[in-house]
């Protein structure tokens, strides 16, 4: 995934001599090893299965590779560590037979076709990454010829795959740990069943892009390394395309893009610019034609299909809904975004013809524009139902239209659109207010213009403004435009108001409250075993949770500064000025630690002011378990909703993620900062989304010795100001609870008018939008009183207001923009999961993060999303067909 090449001629030769000493003492070897008939391929030389040498490990990949791994017991890391080849060198050099490459390039023999990482010279991979892995390793077939002389023969295919290959990766009872019951298998196929069709949709889809002449070759998946496409960093999940020169890959998405030459709904806005990703063929120099990438997959043998196979088995089975566009008619096409075939078929086929003219749509789509045509029969019998033209109800005028065709065919588009939008929103009542209000004022507009209307009042969702506001008509988003659309579908049903009279009656025994005027929960008890069907009703609508009490399962005095100073505090870490922004590289960290709660310990700006700061990235490291131990045990005990949560969690469905693979790093992470209540326009972090769920809990909150009363009048004011609902305020007034932060989450559905509005307030200040930026994921601006104010009014978006106190513990749906503004100085821990509701969110996300420029912090994929979700559907896909729904239902 190297961009370039840059290392000059003589920096070349040089290596290439170095290399080519070493190959000649390898070959030397080599010979030696080739005299005993017991030596085996395996012990000529893999790399990093010798002491002197490190292993390299794919670019793409961008993660350790571990070759010395013990022999594990578990069926899913077993089969990484049987022998590639089973003739022994001297065999194989007898009979000619192919056998799978099982070291670098670089080892094998000098005039070998070399991968792209291993061209690569000593400096270029000092200057890349340490962790570089041979792209050919267990891919490339090789050969001795009659001399002796090692040749290429090809490349490993699916019909190579062995019965232990296979087996992980199908469905198989019991499933690996975590366990998984009856109950959980139901609920997940139900929640994401339909994604994951979508997704055996898509790599079928792929199959068809090859001729009948051209194979598919098959990649085996490595212990330890995470195979990356080159040209957006999204993690390889089964289908992509190689280079069988240099080892290049390209995920299907980029090589959709590159083969159709045109858009797509992942498409980039400038293709020019998408072709500068694609990186030229380290073998000949020349560009990557799509047509000449070879087809490969990483699942073995049919293993995906299989499992395809088995979701609508167990569907009817036990009963479980879907809506999966596998399972209807072949001519139907499913929704995009909320535009319905039946709307765009109406704009094919309603207006005149002569000349041919393309209007483009949401997502790249495109409508051909006929002149002078009139409506065809088979827009009357596909499109709209047979009704008698004396019926009711919102179809009668659409048909006197077609009969008499004297309407403008605009007016029938917005009957269509109200008719598609009232089956698909079930809020017919708006739609036609929508329509009548678009239908006054389209003879003024132009033709282009009012068809955008009508299709945004398919696709977009209004909310009623609170506090006597008038209702916000739909609107286009004018200052911001998604890359591939609509980035996460919109609400089927609004945002549900609750009374704890009502609650109670039906959840009596689980201890809760009503905040944000009825709309979020908080659940007042932890660990009580009856919150989990109330918090799942809420989880299920994508709204934030939020848990008190947590303090009572967390030792107090190990989250404290003064534990930490005097553990760390000897030891240098980044701080940050959350106020300016600036990084103060190496301060020792008690520097920060003794500042918590003493104003005159802080550390001083220019004009000898406390500065405001947070600890940044602290502690360092993939896992926090590894350095600290004991409070990593202590918060993972105090989690709330452990089925989500845990690691293990029977409903966190990384877990099902075999051993096989690089983990995602989802926490726990520490988050550390000052108090900022006496500055109003400052936040601690700034708004952003996160591509996974999380829970965020406040393990300390302190106040500063000095001016405490100052502090807390200060705090007081933060809080009215905020816009907190009555019973937060009388909360943190009567109840002496410590207020550590405020948050403002909103809905995921939300995001692109909150872009919207971002960008439209940066071109009034004459700021620039940059390309392959994001107003959110660039984390770029906090959204003060003024500019929430501005989001209610102008777009009707209403986020949670949420005081987070000690104990605390916030739950944040996956892509719901979030900011937060510590009023005390907290410590915060959070920890990410991944639950069935949202996972249809990190797959929208994971689409934006392609776009974003290759520095920037969100571009890699880092949650394999993909990966999440396929072994998720195979563990319940076996534990449902392994069972009996009569012997269920009578146990």
């Amino acid at each position: 995934m190297l961009k370039k090449d840059t290392a000059s001629k003589t920096e070349d030769k040089l290596a290439k001599k170095a290399l080519q000493e070493k190959l000649r003492e390898q070959l030397r070897e080599d010979s030696r090893a080739s005299n005993s008939d017991t030596d085996s391929v395996s012990s000529s030389g893999k790399r990093g299965h010798s002491k002197k040498s490190q292993p390299l490990s794919s670019t793409a990949a961008k993660e350790p590779f571990k070759p010395d791994l013990k022999m594990s017991t578990n069926n899913n890391v077993s089969f990484m560590n049987k022998p590639l080849n089973k003739l022994t060198l001297a065999q194989l050099k007898k009979t000619n037979e192919p056998f799978l490459q099982e070291g670098a390039c670089s080892e094998i023999t000098p005039k070998l076709m070399k991968c792209r990482e291993c061209k690569l010279t000593p400096n270029q991979r000092n200057r890349k990454m340490p962790n570089i892995f041979c792209r050919f390793y267990a891919f490339r077939r090789l050969r001795y010829s009659q001399k002796g002389y090692i040749m290429l023969a090809g490349f490993s295919e699916p019909q190579d795959a062995e019965t232990d290959d296979i087996a992980p990766w199908l469905p198989q009872t019991p499933v690996i740990a975590p366990e998984l019951d009856i109950e959980t298998a139901k609920y997940i196929v139900a929640a994401v069943g339909d994604r994951f069709c979508e997704l055996v949709q898509q790599e079928k889809e792929a199959l068809s892009w090859i001729g009948g002449e051209q194979r598919v070759a098959w990649k085996r998946a490595v212990q330890g390394v995470r195979e990356m496409c080159d040209v957006c960093d999204t993690t390889l999940f089964n289908m992509h395309w190689v280079c069988d020169k240099c080892g290049f890959v390209v995920c299907l998405d980029c090589y959709k893009v590159k083969k159709d030459n045109a858009t797509s709904e992942y498409d980039y806005d400038d293709l020019r610019e998408e072709d500068q990703k694609w990186l030229t063929c380290s073998s000949n120099r020349q560009s990557h034609k799509p047509d000449k990438l070879m087809l490969t997959q990483i699942i073995p043998g049919n293993a995906l299909w299989e499992v395809g196979k088995g979701i609508h088995e167990v569907r009817p089975k036990w009963n479980i809904n879907s809506s999966c566009s596998c399972s209807k008619n072949k001519n139907s096409v499913a929704p995009k975004n909320g535009v319905s075939q039946q709307l765009l078929n109406a704009v094919t086929h309603c207006l005149p013809e002569t000349k041919k003219t393309q209007l483009p749509l949401i997502n790249g789509n495109h409508v051909e524009l006929l002149n002078d045509k009139k409506l065809s029969s088979s827009f009357t019998e596909g499109v709209l139902p047979h009704k008698d033209s004396n019926s009711n109800g919102p179809l009668s005028n659409s048909m006197g239209s077609i009969r008499g065709y004297n309407e403008d065919p605009l007016s029938l588009l917005a009957d269509v659109a109200s008719m598609d939008s009232a089956k698909n929103n079930k809020n017919e009542k708006q739609v036609k207010m929508q329509t009548q209000l678009h239908q006054e004022n389209n003879k003024a507009k132009t033709f282009s213009s009012k068809l955008s209307e009508i299709i945004e009042s398919v696709v977009e969702r209004s909310l009623p403004i609170k506090d006597g506001q008038e209702f916000v008509s739909p609107f286009k988003l004018m200052h911001y435009v998604p890359r591939n659309g609509s980035s996460i579908p919109g609400r089927n049903n609004p945002v549900e108001v609750h009374t704890l009279t009502e609650s109670s009656v039906l959840y009596p025994d689980v201890p809760h409250s009503w905040l944000c005027e009825g709309r979020l929960l908080r659940l007042h008890d932890p660990l009580h075993k009856t919150n989990f069907k109330l918090f799942q009703q809420q989880w299920r609508q994508g709204q934030p949770v939020l848990v008190s009490g947590c303090q009572k399962q967390i030792n107090q005095q190990l989250w404290s500064p003064s534990t930490f100073s005097r553990e760390f505090g000897h030891l240098d870490n980044d701080l940050v000025n959350t106020r300016t922004g600036v990084v103060l590289v190496g301060q020792k960290m008690r520097h920060f630690w003794d500042g918590m709660e003493s104003m005159n310990e802080r550390l001083v700006d220019d004009n000898d002011e406390p500065m405001l700061l947070k600890l940044k990235d602290w502690p360092p490291g993939d896992d926090f378990s590894e350095v600290l131990p004991v409070h990593f045990g202590n918060i993972m005990q105090a989690l709330p909703l452990p089925e989500y949560t845990q690691r293990n969690g029977r409903l966190n469905l990384a877990a099902r993620l075999p051993e096989f693979f690089v983990r995602p790093d989802l926490g726990p992470k520490m988050y550390n900062a000052y108090g900022s209540a006496k500055y109003p326009k400052d936040g601690t972090t700034n708004l952003h989304m996160d591509v996974a769920d999380a829970v965020n809990i406040m393990v300390y909150a302190g106040i500063p010795r000095e001016d405490c009363e100052g502090h807390e009048v200060s705090v007081f004011k933060a809080i009215d100001e905020a816009g907190c609902d009555i019973i937060t305020k009388r909360r943190i007034r009567e109840s002496k609870e410590t207020p550590g932060a405020i948050w403002q989450i909103y809905d995921a559905y939300d995001a692109d008018k909150i872009r919207d509005l971002l960008n439209k307030v940066a071109k009034e200040r004459g700021e620039e939008i940059e390309p392959e930026h994001d107003p959110i994921h660039d984390q770029s601006w906090y959204l003060n009183t003024e500019l929430r104010d501005r989001l209610r009014r102008e777009y009707g978006v209403l986020g949670y207001t949420i005081v987070q106190c000690l104990g605390d513990a916030v739950f944040i749906p996956a892509g719901a923009p979030h900011q937060v503004r510590n009023l005390h100085s907290c410590v915060k821990v959070a920890e990410d999961f991944v639950s069935p509701e949202h996972l249809t969110h990190c797959f929208s996300l994971t689409q934006e993060f392609r776009h974003l420029s290759d520095t920037h912090s969100n571009h890699e994929d880092k949650l394999q999303v993909k990966n999440i979700l396929f072994h998720s559907m195979k563990d319940a896909v076996a534990v449902l067909q392994a069972a009996n729904p009569v012997d269920y239902e009578n146990h």
